[in-house]
């Protein structure tokens, strides 16, 4: 469950992203930088240290191309992205054009709301069994964890506060994505507690859900710079970390 968003700052596409996992995938999490033979480009991933669970979660790679997600489980025979080699595989493009082909290509579909992004160019997605819907993007945008646009409700809605809980997130996060600014204004999105109250805030705390753990880690990622700000556990007490790719 996680909190994404995107937005052009001084001519190169942001993309930023909580991640907050369920209960039933680990917590605890690495940055590992792959630049071994088998892959094309340099790239630097968010990932699980155990190579046996779960997955991927975004990442950049030395030509500025940059992807962001959340799984929006509709179907119980959904792909998720971040079971590999998915995003490693996107992260092959040379352009945020050539990572919606890759995306495109995938059999099964994978599911989820996606952002990919190079410096110029940046394309919102939403992956469902049966069809993608891609656009590009032209203004400030935000996601969580319900389609925008594709005709699929995410499974999860069945559960009390969940609904009320991605549609908060998603009116806080298109609010504050409309006025960022400048890198201090992307990371404040990630720390965000507006509706803390209703237990429905971008930046979650421990003990604070019985059915959602606290956000677990954060990332901003810039395009134009090739530049990763990482934040390896929950922001409000972690600092963020700059890693760039040269």
């Amino acid at each position: 469950m996680c909190t994404l968003a995107a937005k052009k700052i001084n001519g190169s596409w942001f993309l930023i992203k909580t991640r907050d996992p369920v209960p039933w995938m680990r917590i605890d999490d690495e940055i590992k930088l792959f630049d071994s033979k088998q892959d094309i480009y340099k790239k630097l991933l968010i990932q699980n240290p155990n190579s046996k669970e779960d997955g991927y979660y975004g990442g950049i790679n030395e030509k500025g191309v940059a992807f962001t997600a959340t799984f929006v489980p509709v179907a119980d025979n959904q792909v998720s992205y971040i079971r590999r080699p998915y995003v490693r595989l996107i992260l092959d493009a040379s352009s945020a054009k050539e990572a919606i082909k890759i995306i495109e290509s995938f059999n099964p579909k994978i599911g989820g709301n996606f952002f990919v992004a190079d410096k110029d160019e940046c394309y919102e997605i939403e992956g469902a069994p049966n069809e993608y819907f891609i656009t590009k993007v032209e203004k400030p945008r935000a996601k969580t964890n319900h389609f925008l646009h594709l005709q699929y409700q995410n499974l999860q809605m069945g559960i009390p506060w969940y609904k009320k809980w991605t549609t908060n997130r998603l009116e806080r996060a298109q609010k504050l994505i409309d006025k960022a600014e400048n890198l201090e204004d992307l990371e404040n999105i990630l720390k965000d507690r507006k509706n803390s109250e209703l237990t429905t805030a971008i930046c979650m705390v421990k003990g604070e859900s019985d059915y959602n753990p606290p956000t677990a880690s954060a990332f901003v990622f810039d395009t134009g710079n090739i530049r990763t700000y990482y934040c390896q556990g929950n922001p409000l007490d972690t600092p963020f970390k700059k890693f760039d790719i040269h």
